[in-house]
């Protein structure tokens, strides 16, 4: 439409909608105006909403996506196949802070069969594990089926902080989730739970846990796990009997000492 059409046609409305007050009751115009101020308000508000909206996911550089597209059902995680009639949900994706980075919601059946319970979830880079493993806290636990996993004990994260280790290796467990983890995961306010499984993991919190938290959860798990991978393994020695026995008389019994 031509610009100067659309002005004499705005100028015309605003005409006739001037004649068309002017013949009302002062209570009807009143109305009228304070409708179009509630209404124009309500748009901004919007508008600004939107463009926050727009603007925050530019800044996490994550891309929303409906369904699963990925699949991420399919992935080797315990956490999926302890949720039953698991579903996936607002799906966002992409480089965050230099990782390739899932962000979604799961929802599944809790184990005494009553409403279903919901998680946010984040899957990225770490490791590699070379075994299973699943650090949760208890109130996550409790929500969830029981992991075909052994229990380790790795020591508290503090008072008050009750969390679960399972891991089919001991030792790796104990490694993975040493003094750094567990100061990191005592100072959560929130309870958490992380899966290490290959090269990825898997981070699983509340409901109401912001994009961003649950990705940086993800992100410290993710630093801490491999800071731990990179160290050498303590190797533990027993000594045998002849390490224990003092010197002079370690090689009595075997004949090396009869003169």
């Amino acid at each position: 439409m031509n610009p100067w059409l659309r002005v004499l046609a705005l100028f015309g409305v605003a005409i006739a909608a001037a004649l068309f007050l002017k013949v009302l009751p002062p209570l009807i115009v009143l109305v009228f105006f304070m409708g179009g101020i509630a209404a124009v308000n309500l748009t901004l508000r919007r508008r600004v909403k939107n463009e926050r909206g727009a603007y925050r996911r530019e800044t996490l550089g994550l891309k929303r996506v409906k369904g699963d597209p990925f699949g991420l059902l399919g992935y080797p995680f315990a956490l999926f196949s302890r949720c039953e009639l698991a579903a996936i949900e607002d799906v966002r994706w992409g480089s965050w802070r230099g990782l390739d980075v899932k962000r979604f919601d799961l929802s599944c059946s809790t184990p005494s069969g009553g409403e279903r319970t919901w998680f946010a979830c984040a899957i990225g880079p770490a490791g590699p594990s070379i075994v299973p493993l699943v650090v949760e806290a208890e109130a996550m636990a409790a929500l969830l089926a029981e992991p075909a996993m052994g229990k380790v004990d790795v020591g508290s994260p503090g008072p008050g902080r009750p969390y679960v280790v399972r891991c089919d290796d001991p030792a790796f467990a104990r490694a993975i989730v040493g003094p750094p983890m567990l100061r990191w995961i005592g100072g959560l306010e929130e309870p958490w739970g992380f899966e290490m499984r290959g090269s990825l993991a898997v981070v699983y919190g509340r409901p109401s846990s912001g994009v961003e938290a649950t990705l940086e959860r993800l992100q410290v798990f993710a630093e801490l796990a491999q800071s731990a991978l990179s160290q050498p393994p303590v190797i533990e020695t027993v000594p045998t009997p002849s390490d224990a026995l003092p010197p002079n008389i370690a090689g009595l019994g075997d004949g090396s000492g009869a003169s």
